[in-house]
C-alpha cells in the first residue's frame, strides 16, 4: 500500500502496518514520518525501539535475532534500520523481501530507505500486495509544500504571522525545511504571548543564522575550516539544534561521496561526475571531498556518527556536543583520533 507524506496522518488513524518502507532525500519530512509511526506505536503499548545502521558489512543475521520474539514475555518494539549506503543493494532487496513475506507480527519494522530512482521504486515495491506494509516515497521539497509546513508549525504554536513572513523564512532556508522549522521553534522563544510577528522582526532575528545550519558544518568540516566549525557547533548547541538532523546530514554528504569514489574507482571520470553537481560551491566541495578522502575513512567517520547517534539517545554517555565537534575537526584535519575512538 502506497501512502503519500500528505496522508499519513490520516492513515495513522487506522491500524499500523507492521513494516513501513521510506525512501527520500528530505530529512525532515523522513524523521517526521518515523516519529508519528512511532507515536502511533506507543499508543498501542509498544514503547520498546532499536535502531539498526546498514552498511556493506552489516551481520543480517543479528537483526535476525533480535527480530524473533523468543520468549512469550518478550515486549513488542519498533526497529528501525536506516541504510548509511548510497544504494540498496542486491543481498538487502532480497533479505527486505524475506521480511515481508515472513513478517514477525511481534514487532513493528520501519525501513529507511537511500533515495531511489522512480524505476526502481516502482520495479521493487511499488507492486508489493501485502496489506501488512506500507509504502512512502517523498519527494524533493518545492516551495509550495515549504511553505504548508511551516504554516502547520505556525498553527501548532499559536503564532500571530502572516503568509509573507512564512515566504521569508522559505526563502531565507532556500529548500532547507530542518533549519526553517528550528527558525520558527526559535521564534517561541523570543516573543511575548500574541505579539504580532513582522518582517522586520524576522530580518533582525534570522538574517545571519543562515551561515549556521547542520549541512553548513559539513561543508565547513570538508573544507577544513576550524574557525567556522567552532563557531557553527556553538551556534548550533546554544539554539538547541536537533542532533539527529547534523548526524544525517553528514551521512548524506558521505553517501553521496562514497558513490562518486565507486564510480571512480569503475573509470568514470572525475569531470564527467562533477558537471552534474549544482550549485557551483557544491561542485568544487565535491571536488575536494573526491580528493581529500576515501571510503575507508569515510567508512570511519560513520562509525563514529553511529556512536554519536547512540550519545545522542543516552544509550552511551559521552557529551554529544563535544563528540559532533571532535568528529568535526577529525574530518577538516582528515585524521580520526585512535585512541579516542577505540
Amino acid at each position: 500500500m502506497q501512502i503519500y507524506y500528505n496522508q499519513l496522518d490520516k492513515h495513522l488513524q487506522g491500524n499500523l502496518k507492521y513494516i513501513y518502507i521510506i525512501t527520500g532525500d528530505e530529512i525532515y519530512q523522513e524523521e517526521n514520518c518515523v516519529q508519528k509511526i512511532i507515536k502511533k506505536a506507543n499508543e498501542n503499548d509498544i514503547h520498546d525501539q532499536e535502531i539498526l545502521y546498514i552498511d556493506k558489512s552489516f551481520d543480517w543475521g543479528y537483526f535476525d535475532s533480535i527480530n524473533t520474539n523468543l520468549s512469550l514475555f518478550s515486549d513488542r518494539k519498533v526497529i528501525e534500520l536506516r541504510f548509511l549506503t548510497k544504494t540498496v543493494g542486491v543481498n538487502a532487496e532480497k533479505r527486505i523481501e524475506q521480511y515481508i513475506e515472513n513478517y514477525n507480527e511481534s514487532n513493528i519494522l520501519i525501513i529507511r530507505l537511500p533515495l531511489l530512482k522512480a524505476s526502481d521504486f516502482k520495479k521493487n515495491y511499488l507492486g508489493i500486495k501485502n496489506s501488512n506494509v506500507g509504502l512512502i516515497r517523498l519527494f524533493e521539497l518545492t516551495k509550495k509544500n515549504m511553505v504548508n509546513e511551516l504554516s502547520e508549525i505556525a498553527t501548532k504554536f499559536n503564532y500571530n504571522i502572516d503568509k509573507n513572513c512564512i515566504n521569508y523564512i522559505s526563502d531565507l532556508y532556500e529548500g532547507n525545511m530542518v533549519a526553517a522549522n528550528q527558525a520558527l521553534i526559535k521564534i517561541n522563544l523570543l516573543i511575548n504571548k500574541n505579539e504580532i510577528i513582522n518582517l522586520d522582526f524576522l530580518k533582525k532575528v534570522f538574517s545571519s543564522d543562515v551561515d549556521f545550519e547542520a549541512i553548513n558544518l559539513v561543508d565547513y568540516s570538508i573544507e577544513g575550516n576550524l574557525d567556522k566549525i567552532q563557531s557553527c557547533v556553538n551556534f548550533l548547541k546554544k539554539n538547541n539544534y536537533p542532533t539527529q538532523y547534523i548526524i544525517w546530514s553528514f551521512i548524506r554528504t558521505f553517501r553521496s561521496i562514497i558513490f562518486n569514489l565507486e564510480l571512480i574507482s569503475q573509470g568514470k571520470p572525475i569531470d564527467e561526475i562533477l558537471k552534474n553537481i549544482w550549485p557551483y560551491e557544491k561542485k568544487n566541495l565535491m571536488s575536494l571531498s573526491i580528493k581529500k578522502l576515501s571510503v575507508k575513512k569515510i567508512e570511519s567517520y560513520l562509525g563514529v556518527l553511529v556512536r554519536i547517534d547512540m550519545q545522542s539517545k543516552n544509550v552511551l554517555d559521552e557529551n554529544v556536543w563535544d563528540s559532533i565537534y571532535d568528529l568535526s575537526v577529525s574530518i577538516a584535519k582528515n585524521k580520526l583520533s585512535v585512541i579516542k575512538y577505540t
